[in-house]
């Protein structure tokens, strides 16, 4: 493409050549602002989610692993579909693949809004993993094409600072969507961006012009992802059917023998969705590992904490997403001064540094009581935004740099591929732990505090499933409102209510506590293992100089 645009501007005037040059320049800008608007759609939809969660599992009845899937469905598909999303873009067309890709997110966006079920949030929501896939790879492909070699890395940059934005903003604007408006806007709001990205990608982006041919590997994409989904399913059921009922071991088993099956279709299709051969470096396969940790720990933050924010100091949600300010915005600052240090004290150096932060974060994180405030909460949001800030960079850093420059595309894919499978996994692991620790420990926590008055009552709330899936949730303002009113309406002296309620709330929020607590010791334990994983990196081989220093990601 731009080949052709130099050899119409040889041949023709020099203010013919100022003119082309100038109208491909609004053209590229246009483009950029096109995928631009993409990417906040998918960035600002995922942080936005994270703060709707409280609001959406009390308006649809959702158990924690239920609510854990409306995040997990999204995270599977995504991870699953985005490398071979990113082939099919490379044969149909990437502006095609894009179009497709932004107009389909928009419509199942709009059928999460009207969701009147879990189970059909959920299901929507897969729907907006498998159109999300194509506009990362796409997007990408379509601003390499646009910009000369030259200005490629500035356009990165624009676009990655988008995706910091939407990380930083989308929290706050959702926390004011959900409380003034309702949950459902947190997905509204990218029906218009969509058709924003839609029509001006529409009339600005130039097609592909040389598409490739290699066929697809459907088998290997279709296997990861059912081998992902029965793992994932195999974590999630284990609070409700235990840790060694036959489901859990069998979905589990199910898991593992399809990862294996995968791995055997990789090795004999000639484009397979992994190219099992860049695990031979060492370090690229390090980088896999910790960039699947890192962002596991990760969603143990952004996730949990809006339930403890919500639920057990009974912010609000736009409270609640000016209380985690303090991790967004340290986080979108953290990446870059962690590019910074790589070149001066070295890849392994960054990544122990950040393993050590997050370690810390996590063990301060353990002080957070019923009636923390900022001063507890904030030190730790700081810590893990640089701790994590520093390990995504290192392990991108490690993944991409130790790619040979004709696998850097599939290098790409697998790095985005293990940030959205180590996020799923999170959810997945620490809701089945969280659930488990509550049920063990809400009953007894709850008779010790009964009086002969109170002491039938309590024990039949402490043998109610549904008031045991609240108490995983944090047991919030709300659900003690409603069991208040349910008791009054069954003729509960106002007096014994009361003792009921107080008896309740204490502990319910113990126990999530407790079980919290347990978590962040888990994750910090995670992070610790991180910084050890981080001692076997190598330094990258330093990049051309006209190559950008890492594939920003939506």
């Amino acid at each position: 493409m731009m080949n052709s645009s130099n050899n119409q501007a040889e041949a023709g005037a020099p203010s013919d050549t100022a003119g082309a040059t100038s109208t491909h320049a609004h053209g590229a800008w246009a483009t950029l602002a096109a995928v631009g608007v993409a990417a906040l759609m998918v960035q600002t939809d995922s942080s936005t989610v994270s703060i709707a969660n409280p609001a959406i599992a009390a308006s649809l009845d959702a158990s924690l692993g239920q609510i854990a899937w409306v995040t997990n469905a999204f995270l599977l598909v995504l991870a699953g579909l985005m490398i071979p999303a990113g082939a099919l873009a490379d044969k149909m067309g990437h502006k095609k693949a894009f179009l497709i890709g932004v107009a389909g997110f928009a419509v199942a966006s709009l059928l999460c809004a009207i969701a009147g079920s879990v189970e059909f949030l959920i299901f929507s929501r897969a729907l907006q993993g498998l159109f999300g896939a194509f506009i990362a790879p796409a997007g990408l492909a379509i601003l390499r094409n646009a910009f000369p070699p030259d200005r490629v890395g500035l356009a990165f940059g624009v676009f990655g600072s988008v995706a910091a934005i939407a990380t930083a903003g989308g929290p706050v604007l959702g926390g004011l969507l959900v409380e003034y408006a309702s949950w459902h806007w947190a997905f509204l709001i990218n029906v218009p961006l969509g058709i924003i990205a839609f029509l001006v990608g529409f009339f600005v982006i130039r097609e592909t012009e040389s598409l490739t041919t290699t066929r697809l590997d459907l088998p290997g994409a279709v296997t990861l992802t059912l081998a992902m989904s029965s793992v994932v399913w195999a974590l999630t059921g284990a609070q409700e059917h235990g840790w060694v009922s036959d489901r859990t071991i069998g979905f589990g088993v199910a898991g593992l023998v399809l990862l294996v099956v995968f791995i055997l279709i990789q090795r004999k299709v000639t484009a397979p969705t992994v190219p099992l051969g860049l695990f031979k470096n060492r370090t690229f396969g390090l980088g896999v590992i910790l960039m699947i940790t890192t962002m596991l720990v990760f969603f143990v933050v952004l996730f949990y904490l809006t339930f403890y924010l919500q639920a057990v100091r009974g912010d609000g949600p736009a409270a609640a997403a000016v209380a985690l300010l303090p991790l967004t915005m340290v986080f979108t600052v953290s990446s870059p001064l962690a590019g910074s240090l790589v070149g001066k004290i070295g890849l392994r150096a960054v990544l122990v540094i950040g393993a050590v932060l997050t370690a810390a974060a996590f063990l301060l994180f353990m002080r957070l009581e019923v009636d923390s405030g900022w001063a507890v909460l904030s030190p730790p949001l700081i810590l893990s935004g640089f701790g994590i800030g520093f390990l995504s960079l290192g392990a991108l850093q490690a993944i991409v740099g130790n790619a040979p420059p004709e696998r850097a595309g599939a290098a790409s894919g697998i790095q985005q591929s293990s940030s959205q499978l180590g996020s799923t996994l999170g959810i997945a692991i620490f809701s089945s732990i969280l659930a488990t620790i509550v049920t063990s420990r809400f009953g007894p926590a709850l008779m010790g505090r009964a009086t002969p008055e109170t002491e039938e009552a309590l024990s039949q709330l402490g043998a109610d499933p549904q008031v045991t899936n609240q108490v995983a949730l944090g047991f919030s303002p709300g659900t003690q409102a409603a069991l208040s009113e349910q008791l009054e309406q069954a003729g509960t002296p106002a007096g014994q209510v009361e003792q009921i309620m107080s008896a309740l709330t204490s502990a319910a929020h113990e126990s999530f506590l407790g079980g919290l607590h347990t978590v962040f010791l888990i994750a910090a334990c995670i992070a610790l293992a991180s910084g050890v994983i981080a001692l076997f990196i190598r330094q990258p081989k330093p990049q051309a100089d006209d190559a950008p220093a890492s594939t920003p990601a939506l």
